[in-house]
């Protein structure tokens, strides 16, 4: 009479750790690596580091050996941008960033395209290579996926364009929790 019983056990814990996903929960998570920026105007490259809690994000770019390092807190309503010691506040982020920084940077969408996926707020085309998507098209911007993580399934390597607007993010560590 238990041994049925013991056997259904069994197969359900077997069923149901074949049905764990391989990605962690993607709420609160946390990268860092090298980001490439090409601007009309400029070549920059430096070192991300990437915190997002929900909608709220922190992130810090700094340049070789700590120079011209910046921090941009905030979420698609409000943001902080520090440099050189010098805070300013706004609500439209991709605009403070532009104004401050001269970096045309699709931030709304960014938390999303890290993690592999099209942003909710607006249509995309996607292309997709092994199951895993491998280029999207969205807001005019070009995102390549150009390599994955093999443990997370997550990107690593990824390239964001728009015309004379170039991105370059290459994440060496992920973090959840």
């Amino acid at each position: 009479m238990f041994k049925p019983f013991a056997v259904l056990i069994l197969c359900l814990s077997v069923i149901a750790c074949s049905l764990t996903p391989t990605q962690p929960p993607q709420g609160n998570w946390a990268v860092s690596g090298k980001i490439g920026i090409t601007t009309p105007t400029e070549s920059v490259a430096g070192f991300i580091q990437w915190q997002q809690h929900g909608k709220d994000f922190d992130i810090y770019v700094s340049g070789p050996m700590a120079a011209g390092s910046t921090r941009i807190k905030g979420n698609i309503a409000s943001i902080s941008l520090t440099q050189g010691g010098k805070t300013v506040d706004g609500i439209n982020p991709q605009q403070l960033i532009y104004d401050e920084l001269g970096w045309f940077f699709p931030i709304e969408n960014l938390p999303f395209w890290l993690q592999g996926q099209a942003a909710p707020y607006s249509p995309a085309t996607t292309a997709f290579d092994d199951e895993q998507l491998s280029q999207l098209q969205q807001d005019k911007w070009q995102v390549d996926f150009l390599r994955y993580n093999d443990y997370y399934q997550l990107p690593e390597r990824i390239r964001i364009s728009q015309g004379q607007w170039k991105f370059l993010i290459v994440i060496k560590h992920w973090e959840f929790g």
